[in-house]
């Protein structure tokens, strides 16, 4: 069962669901001190994941309220050949996806009683079993059937920091053909009331891998946004190492978050390469710098690409991709 076929927005909240798995980690994690019980997540209107996949898909996670202990979010996928998709996300206390909705309303996807995942208090050693019913669309898409447990602690380090983490690993199967397993491993971070990192492996050894981007607590005060509105509108310029066109769309700007659209365009020879599009959601590290991830196709590995406003109106670029750095000067259209 690959989630991403099933509901392509929601690729962060059902990779825990009844399929998805990583190879297995030999060893005994190392105990954390000081961190012993993780209860259910208490969410404040507003709190916003956003993630990265290791397929270059990006994914974002906003809460916005709880109705008869049903939390609701918000949810979008964008991938980096530019589709972007948008949904309504329902889950329960346990963080187990209950249905998945387009944003005209219509069912995408449901289980019965809930998806297979986390079960709170998360203490070392706990084990559990859980069984639920998937529907895609309404058509009966089979019976799942998780064992879980709660193999002890670690510290993991991600793009949002480093967070000390409850690992749970766990298998799930179709009760009609018991031998396909999926395998996964889940670490759930208490700081940021979501799993930063999720590695999934199915069936046939395809495997997948999230981590987490961003935490953007709820009401969040901006520190930069009255400055920042310099950076709306087009920017084109090239990247002088290897001359190839760039531009960088600032379509809005929410508080430190600026929404745009990431072109790396194609070498200035006509023919040599096609132009490529991915919309970003990126971050003020300043008043005058705004940094993004981007997906380097190229290479098949994250990027992150900085812009600085100069004193003379431009955009001084940075990409850097593993040992690759390269820059470029952007003007502004009018």
């Amino acid at each position: 069962m690959r989630a991403k076929e099933t509901f392509s927005i929601c690729v962060f909240a059902v990779l825990a669901i009844a399929g998805l798995a990583p190879p297995a980690i030999e060893g005994s994690p190392p105990e954390i001190q000081g961190l012993t019980v993780a209860d259910p997540p208490t969410l404040a209107p507003g709190d916003t994941w956003i993630i990265r996949y290791s397929d270059g898909t990006r994914a974002k996670r906003k809460f916005l309220k709880e109705e008869n202990g049903i939390l609701v979010f918000e949810v979008s996928q964008a991938s980096p050949r530019g589709g972007v998709s948008q949904g309504l996300l329902h889950l329960n206390r346990d963080l187990a996806t209950v249905r998945m909705v387009d944003t005209s309303g219509a069912e995408l996807q449901r289980f019965d009683p809930h998806s297979l995942g986390l079960q709170f208090p998360l203490v070392v050693g706990k084990e559990w079993q859980s069984r639920c019913q998937r529907f895609d669309e309404g058509r009966d898409a089979g019976t799942f059937v998780g064992i879980y447990r709660v193999v002890g602690m670690e510290s993991v380090t991600v793009p949002a920091g480093t967070f000390r983490t409850f690992r749970v690993e766990g298998q799930t199967y179709e009760v009609k053909t018991p031998e396909k397993r999926w395998r996964f491993v889940h670490w759930y971070a208490p700081k940021v009331r979501m799993e930063v990192r999720l590695q999934t492996m199915e069936p046939d050894g395809s495997p997948t891998e999230f981590d987490l981007s961003e935490f953007i607590p709820g009401g969040s005060p901006s520190s930069f946004g009255q400055h920042s509105h310099a950076f709306l509108g087009v920017w084109e310029g090239h990247w002088k190492e290897n001359i190839l066109a760039t531009r960088l769309t600032v379509e809005r700007i929410e508080g430190d978050i600026a929404i745009a659209v990431y072109w790396r365009g194609a070498y200035i020879f006509p023919g040599l390469q096609k132009p490529s599009q991915q919309r970003v959601e990126g971050k003020f590290v300043d008043e005058k710098t705004l940094r993004f991830e981007v997906w380097d196709d190229a290479n098949d590995r994250w990027a992150e690409a900085t812009y600085a406003l100069a004193d003379d109106g431009t955009l001084t670029g940075t990409w850097k991709s593993g040992d690759i750095v390269i820059t470029a000067v952007l003007k502004k259209e009018p």
